[in-house]
């Protein structure tokens, strides 16, 4: 199979020969008639949610995902799409959960598949043996830092740049003059700037990662993994018969499919890990080419989030939406006396009030505080 692997990031690509029985990628220098074509997504464009859930059936976790979804998103998951990865265990099922603007995917025209370019570094590593590994790339305007761990992304985070590199980090990319010394991730005879072109390429060898495409290479699976191809062929026939009697008896199902998502709910209140919301948000606004002062004021507003977080006992802030001066805040604390602490540290600069308050199944306290400027 012949595999163009387009990286939007860097606006590069590699076309190879790819033969997944031998593990083996032939470079070609020229572009034949028929060949799939694989993008990667840039990571700048996306979100990223990190989910442990403890069971492995598939129907499960696909609801379990968009109900966690809705809850963590501050925007309608219907104005984006989402793809995720999992890997399961005798205990149940890690997913990492990739999430763009829907316009921005549509915008990707002709592809057989749209990957996130994380997942070329996971197969890059898992072509190398390495189980765990950390990786700095720098792309077109902004760098990614990913950890990985047992083969599975266990941390990714995309900042404008980087003045220190973490010590046993490899470096990929476009690597500026001043970390040239640095250990690279680097497979022979490829510049290192294409290496998620290759991570593409590695896409015909190792079934892993995303697809946004929603048309997802039914030939290259097929081909490749005939059974998976049919597991898959017929979990869609099913859900296809699943949606259309849901849409012919829609009102005779709506309240229970109401009070089903609200059982779900309080049964699986799980709140996933987003990879440190505070300097995501930080670092988004920074690289969004806005007025300074807008940017520079919601830069201190997350400051002052994540120093309120410091001082007090909430431990984890898994959602933060702020428009026109006013912000929203959902996390999780031991207490309501910690959620009470955290919004009157958050008083002393702004006007914040509690909203909400949950228990959850773990005997944790689920919050939501909002407020605006002064």
């Amino acid at each position: 199979m012949i595999i163009k692997g387009v990286d939007l990031g860097l606006s590069e690509y590699l076309i190879g020969e790819v033969n997944p029985f031998k593990k083996d990628i032939k470079i070609l220098k020229n572009e034949p008639k028929n060949i799939k074509v694989f993008y990667s997504f840039p990571s700048v464009k996306s979100t990223f949610r990190k989910y442990r859930f403890p069971f492995k059936d598939r129907s499960k976790i696909e609801k379990a995902i968009k109900t966690q979804l809705s809850l963590d998103l501050p925007f309608p998951i219907d104005s984006v799409k989402y793809s995720y990865y999992l890997k399961t265990d005798k205990n149940g099922a890690d997913v990492f959960c990739v999430i763009a603007k829907k316009e921005d995917i549509d915008a990707v025209k002709d592809a057989d598949i749209i990957d996130s370019e994380l997942f070329s570094f996971l197969r890059i590593c898992m072509l190398m043996g390495k189980d765990n590994c950390g990786i700095i790339h720098f792309s077109d305007g902004y760098v990614v830092q990913l950890l990985i761990k047992n083969s599975f992304i266990e941390y990714a985070r995309v900042i404008p740049d980087v003045d220190k590199i973490p010590e046993g980090f490899l470096l990929s990319g476009k690597i500026p003059e001043k970390f040239s010394s640095y250990e690279k991730l680097k497979i022979d005879g490829i510049d290192t700037k294409l290496n998620v072109c290759y991570g593409l390429l590695l896409r015909g060898i190792f079934n892993v990662g995303i697809d946004f495409s929603g048309r997802s290479g039914k030939d290259y699976i097929e081909k490749l993994l005939k059974g998976a191809f049919y597991i898959l062929l017929s979990g869609a026939v099913l859900n296809g018969a699943l949606f259309y009697k849901s849409y012919t008896l829609e009102k005779q199902l709506k309240k229970i499919k109401e009070k089903e998502n609200e059982i779900f709910i309080k049964t699986f209140n799980y709140t996933g890990e987003i990879f440190d919301p505070l300097e995501q948000a930080k670092s988004k606004l920074l690289l969004v080419e806005k007025e300074s002062s807008i940017s520079e004021d919601a830069v201190e507003l997350l400051d002052y989030i994540g120093n309120s977080m410091k001082s007090t006992a909430v431990h984890k802030i898994y959602s933060i939406s702020i428009t026109d001066g006013k912000f929203r805040i959902k996390g999780v604390a031991r207490s309501i006396s910690d959620v009470e602490q955290f919004k009157d540290k958050l008083s002393e600069k702004f006007r914040a009030k509690i909203e909400e308050t949950v228990n959850t199944p773990e005997g944790e306290i689920r919050f939501i505080v909002s407020g605006e400027g002064p």
